[in-house]
């Protein structure tokens, strides 16, 4: 744009924005230090995981009582970090559709009648039969 200025034209330089990270650094510096912690944690679980995800950041802008000079800046950042796998658990399924560990259907090894007679010949701290009592 030009100017007159004392009777020359004066043109007017428009000034370069710079750095968005200078200008994030300098009007919303917690958003710069939380975006830099939540990339390096995304990193991590991405080598941890081997899988996506992802680190977004929306700025809202809007003006002060209608003018052209002031503004309020707000953000909002949102992480994604990616799942880890999760092992799954076998389990039997009861005759009352409940779940169980062990198979409902077979008969266990040992009964408690078993283990009781065992009496003296049990390793109170292991569980281990010492030796078998006289059948």
């Amino acid at each position: 744009m030009n100017h007159l200025k004392k009777g020359h034209m004066v043109e007017e330089k428009k000034k370069e924005p710079g750095s968005f990270a200078a200008m994030l650094a300098s009007i919303r510096p917690s958003t710069d230090v939380e975006l830099a912690e939540n990339l390096s944690k995304l990193i991590e679980e991405v080598k941890a995981t081997g899988k996506k995800g992802t680190l977004s950041v929306v700025f809202e802008v809007k003006p002060v009582n209608g003018g052209d000079r002031l503004v309020i800046i707000n953000d909002a950042l949102k992480l994604r970090l990616p799942e880890r796998t999760r092992e799954g658990t076998t389990a039997f399924v009861t005759d009352s559709n409940g779940l169980s560990r062990s198979d409902p259907t077979s008969s266990p090894l040992f009964t408690d009648e078993d283990i009781r007679d065992a009496g003296a010949n049990v390793n109170p701290r292991t569980g281990e039969i010492k030796e078998a009592p006289e059948a």
